[in-house]
């Protein structure tokens, strides 16, 4: 009986041998690809920030320049299968070819098509960006808006939060964001917030280069200033991010100022705050009213937000209120993917539109006059709204 265990344990241990052999060998024999992107995003007057993912451990090399056939080409760190890559030296407000490629350690190439990027204007130049929520499921209808966000030529896309429907899950950022992003994140850089159902994953920071701690930072573009912050992670007047939130508003001399993040402060969704089959809606997320204080302080104009499957634009506020001058818009951009919600039974006393819908806006800003609108996946405009310094 002995020698019968010994021998099974042998033949236990050879066919495991065996099984991992084969999975080494068909790991080498597969083949280098680029699985995620290229992907652009935090872009300057003088930078851009540039990523990829390969299958395998390879280079990391980009070429840029002014002519297709003309590429500089810089290196990056090799053995990584996360590639990023930041193009220096840049003018300002000017048209840009760029490539990326990777080579593993035998000899094999993966290389991207050639696209197109801008740099950031100048303080005082028109500009236009996107502002999209929520792409974290049906990906025929992200693809679409993306396609269709991307033929408004804007100069970056801000998304709220809820990049995919389950931030650990590789697969959903390889197989639904970036993918169906593809059309748009080639060529229009990437200002991306945090949402909880990206469970502030590594896989986040890995695909994005932003300024520290990443979960919160500030986004400067021609006379915007936009603040980025994380609605998962403490938000009241005694937390980290609300002082550094405070400290980054007293320091803006911007224009216009946009404070980012994934949940909404101001709220009529009919079961996100409060289950109005049987009772009353909290309008919102009561947790995050602290930072209106700050907001009508330091001349926010819009708190921009995700989160509700819907779309829904306040009339300015002050102190909870509406005003006929000065005030804060509220703004909820939810319907880039997800399952759709809808408004409760009532109109709230803060409501300008709600719409239920998949839908992306644009925001053209020049000068003194900021212009939003916001589109269905049809390119059908349904609101909008002109703010005048």
């Amino acid at each position: 009986m002995r020698y019968h265990h010994t021998f099974q344990h042998i033949a236990f241990l050879c066919l495991v041998l065996l099984v991992l052999t084969a999975a080494f060998t068909a790991r080498s024999e597969e083949e280098l690809k680029i699985i995620a992107g290229p992907y652009l995003h935090y872009p300057t007057q003088t930078t851009m920030t540039v990523g990829w993912e390969t299958n395998l451990p390879a280079t990391t090399e980009g070429g840029c320049g002014k002519k297709a056939a003309d590429l500089a080409w810089i290196s990056g760190k090799e053995g990584e299968s996360f590639h990023t890559l930041v193009f220096e030296g840049l003018e300002p407000a000017d048209n840009y070819f760029y490539q990326v490629r990777s080579v593993s350690g035998d000899g094999a190439k993966a290389e991207s098509e050639v696209f197109t990027f801008q740099t950031a204007v100048a303080a005082d130049a028109p500009f236009s960006f996107i502002v999209l929520s929520d792409t974290q499921s049906n990906p025929v209808n992200v693809a679409k808006q993306a396609a269709l966000a991307y033929s408004q030529r804007p100069h970056f896309t801000l998304i709220t939060g809820d990049l995919v429907s389950k931030g650990p899950e590789k697969a959903l950022w390889n197989n639904h964001f970036f993918r169906n992003m593809h059309a748009l994140a080639t060529r229009v850089p990437l200002v991306p917030c945090l949402g909880n159902h990206d469970e502030d994953t590594p896989y986040y920071y890995s695909y994005f280069a932003l300024p520290d701690p990443e979960y919160c930072y500030t986004f400067s573009y021609g006379n915007l200033d936009l603040f980025i912050v994380d609605s998962q992670r403490p938000l009241t007047p005694n937390s980290e991010q609300y002082a550094w939130l405070e400290s980054a508003l007293a320091a803006s001399k911007s224009t216009w100022k946009i404070v980012a993040l994934h949940k909404a402060a101001y709220s009529s969704d009919e079961d996100d705050y409060g289950d109005t089959v049987e009772t009353r809606t909290m309008y919102g997320d009561i947790r995050l009213r602290a930072l209106s204080g700050l907001y009508e302080k330091y001349g926010v104009d819009i708190s921009w937000c995700g989160h509700i499957h819907s779309y829904e634009r306040t009339h300015p506020m002050v102190q909870g209120k509406p005003v006929l001058e000065g005030g804060v818009v509220y703004m909820v951009t939810g319907g880039g993917g997800g399952g759709l919600e809808k408004a409760a039974p009532w109109r709230s006393p803060f409501t300008a539109k709600v719409y239920s819908g998949h839908h992306y806006c644009l925001v053209n800003v020049f000068g003194p006059t900021l212009r939003m609108e916001a589109y269905t996946p049809e390119g059908n405009l349904f609101d909008f709204v002109e703010l005048k310094k």
